[in-house]
């Protein structure tokens, strides 16, 4: 079975919830031959305030999760909730997975940690279902995979940029009512021209782009902030949110490393088009 995890926050009534699931199961689930849910709770509280009793704690609890899936072979691991006050894993397994003594020997191995295990049945897998992600969670989800490219990419995030958003319309008129409430919001309008905001690839429906900009970084909480105003600006307007980009910034290193390789690259170009008639490359 392929994975397809996702990273979103949820806001309740009472807290903020940071969400990992492996949404490859939506398709698939219930699966009837794992009808029981176990929930394996560590309480946070005890962890201490320095940086370094954090990374030890993040360590432990990495391990911890990694011992887990190790034991419970017979079991799906579907994903966890981080609160400030707990974190808890997730998974679906055959009746009687809670008792397991293979759980109970790595919940031993802790012992310092306060941790709690149940299970119940919920077989046709309502737990999970409440989990997945909505529609504006699904654009969280891409936000945290995009802005987790940039930083494997080199980008410094925290540096402002333009930041362009795409917007859909079902007819001009919404498009341009929203425009004007997106100018006053402090919104750039991009006058692009055809080929540049690709409108023979609008999807059917909403034959109508809007691009627009904001001069800001690229930090996760900044990227979802401004994708949720956006999103519930455009509810009930005919419009869909469609995207974003930006252009990367580096370091001066970074910029200095790039512009070698590119260099280098193509200085080899060239050299592979000069031997390449010389007779003494032979094409394999």
């Amino acid at each position: 079975m392929t994975e397809d995890w996702g990273f979103f926050e949820r806001r309740t009534d009472t807290e903020l919830m940071r969400i990992l699931i492996n949404c490859e199961w939506r398709t698939d689930a219930p699966l009837e031959r794992l009808p029981e849910l176990l929930s394996v709770t560590v309480n946070l509280y005890s962890v201490g305030k320095s940086r370094a009793a954090r990374q030890d704690a993040v360590a432990r609890l990495t391990r911890l999760e990694a011992e887990l899936e190790q034991a419970l072979t017979d079991a799906v691991y579907i994903g966890r909730i981080n609160t400030p006050s707990r974190l808890e894993y997730y998974y679906y397994g055959r009746e009687g997975t809670g008792g397991l003594p293979q759980l109970r020997e790595v919940l031993g191995r802790y012992p310092d940690l306060r941790i709690q295990a149940y299970s119940k049945l919920d077989s046709d897998w309502s737990f999970y279902r409440y989990l997945l992600p909505n529609d504006l969670e699904e654009l969280l989800i891409h936000n945290a995979q995009m802005v987790y490219a940039l930083v494997h990419k080199g980008d410094k995030i925290e540096k402002p940029r333009n930041v362009y958003h795409w917007l859909l319309f079902k007819d001009s008129g919404n498009r341009d009512h929203i425009g004007q409430k997106l100018k006053r919001l402090g919104y750039r309008i991009e006058e692009m021209k055809p080929d540049e905001t690709k409108l023979g690839e609008t999807k059917p429906g909403f034959p109508y782009p809007l691009v627009i900009s904001r001069y800001e970084d690229v930090k996760l909480e900044t990227i979802n902030g401004r994708v949720q105003e956006l999103y519930s600006l455009l509810r009930g307007s005919g419009g869909i949110y469609d995207g974003w980009g930006s252009v990367m910034k580096h370091t001066a290193l970074q910029r200095l490393r790039i512009g070698g390789k590119r260099l280098f690259d193509a200085l080899l170009s060239v050299f592979r088009k000069d031997t390449a008639g010389s007779g003494s490359v032979k094409r394999q």
